[in-house]
C-alpha cells in the first residue's frame, strides 16, 4: 500500500510540474552524461564493499569481491523487492554465508557496516547542515533536521551499546533467520555471534577506517548527484550538490520503512531543489534518472543473485 501510495505521488508530481518538461529535460540526457552518472554509482559500490571488507579478518574468509556482491544484493533487494531495507540486509548477510563466511561473522560484519555507515551518515548530514546554514540561513529544513540528528547521534550510541553485550537477544533472530536454526543451535549461533561482536569492536583501527571509507562514500554520493545535474544542463555547483544530497538522505531516513522510498524522493527532490533555485521539473527529472539508474544497476543483480540462490536450492535437494 505504501509503495502504491508513493507511485500515486509521483504520478501526481509528474502532472502536477508538466510531463512534457520533465520528460523534455530527460530526453535531453546524453548518453555520455548518463553512463557517468551510472559509473559514478558502481565507483561507489566498490568504496561500499571495501568498507564491509574492512570489518572482516582474513582468517573470517569474504573477499573484497564477495562483500561486494553482498553489498550489492543487499541494496537491490532492499530497494526492489518488497522487503524493506532490513530484508536486504538479511539477503546481503546470507549470501556472504553462501560465500564461506561463518554465519556469526557474517552477521557480525552487517550490523558493524550497518553502524559504521549510520554513523558517518550522520557526519554528512551535519556537513550539509553546516552549508545549508551558510547558503540559505533562513532555510526552515535546519530546525527540523537539527533534532533529528541530535536524536540520530543517541541512537547510534544506543545502537552500539546494544551489540557490545546487551543487545543479544536482539539480534538473535536476525542470526537464526540467516542461518535458518532453531532452539539450541539457533542459541550456539547467538553465542558465537556476540562473541564476533565483542571481537569486532574490539578493533577500534578497523572500525574508524570502516566509517571513514563509508563517509567518503557519502560524499560521492554527493559528487553522483552532481554529474547528475550536469546531465540535466543545471550549472549547479559541487557544494551545492553535496548539501542537497544531505539533506535528501535526511529527510528519506524517517522513510527507512517504504521500500524504496517511492515518491518520498522525488518530493525531497523538489523541496530541495527550489531552494537552491533549481526549476522542480529538472529536480523531479534527477529523481527519475536517478531511480533509472538503480534499475540499470540492480536487475542484473538479481537476476544473478536468484540463479545463485535456485543452483544452491537444487544442490541441497540432491544433497537431500
Amino acid at each position: 500500500m505504501l509503495t502504491l501510495a508513493g507511485l500515486a505521488v509521483i504520478t501526481g508530481l509528474i502532472v502536477y510540474f508538466g510531463a512534457a518538461d520533465v520528460l523534455r529535460a530527460l530526453a535531453s540526457v546524453s548518453a555520455l552524461g548518463t553512463a557517468e552518472f551510472v559509473l559514478a554509482q558502481l565507483v561507489i559500490l566498490l568504496g561500499l564493499g571495501g568498507s564491509w571488507r574492512i570489518l572482516l579478518r582474513s582468517r573470517q574468509k569474504g573477499s573484497y569481491w564477495l562483500c561486494v556482491w553482498g553489498r550489492a544484493v543487499r541494496d537491490a533487494t532492499g530497494e526492489f523487492l518488497p522487503f524493506s531495507q532490513v530484508g536486504g540486509y538479511v539477503l546481503g548477510a546470507r549470501v556472504m554465508t553462501l560465500g564461506g563466511v561463518a554465519t556469526a561473522d557474517a552477521v557480525a560484519s552487517t550490523l558493524g557496516d550497518i553502524t559504521t555507515e549510520f554513523l558517518a551518515q550522520l557526519v554528512f548530514v551535519g556537513v550539509g547542515l553546516v552549508i545549508l546554514s551558510n547558503k540559505v540561513p533562513g532555510s526552515e529544513l535546519l530546525m527540523p533536521v537539527s533534532i533529528g540528528l541530535a536524536v540520530a547521534m543517541f541512537l547510534g550510541v544506543g545502537l552500539i551499546v546494544a551489540q557490545r553485550g546487551s543487545g543479544t537477544k536482539l539480534f538473535k533472530a536476525l542470526a537464526t533467520r540467516i542461518a535458518g536454526t532453531t532452539g539450541q543451535s539457533a542459541a550456539d549461533h547467538a553465542e558465537k555471534l556476540q562473541s564476533s561482536l565483542n571481537g569486532m569492536y574490539t578493533q577500534h583501527h578497523r572500525l574508524a577506517w570502516a566509517a571513514f571509507v563509508h563517509f567518503l562514500c557519502w560524499i560521492g554520493t554527493g559528487t553522483a548527484s552532481y554529474i547528475g545535474f550536469h546531465a540535466l544542463g543545471v550549472d549547479l555547483s559541487w557544494i551545492d550538490a553535496v548539501c542537497i544530497e544531505a539533506m535528501l538522505h535526511a529527510i528519506m531516513a524517517l522513510a527507512f520503512f517504504i521500500p524504496g522510498r517511492v515518491g518520498i524522493q522525488e518530493v525531497a527532490y523538489t523541496l530541495l531543489g527550489g531552494l537552491f533555485g533549481i526549476p522542480p521539473d529538472i529536480a523531479l527529472s534527477l529523481s527519475l534518472l536517478r531511480r533509472a539508474r538503480d534499475f540499470v544497476i540492480a536487475v542484473p543483480v538479481l537476476i544473478v543473485w536468484q540463479g545463485l540462490e535456485a543452483r544452491k536450492l537444487k544442490l541441497n535437494m540432491n544433497a537431500g
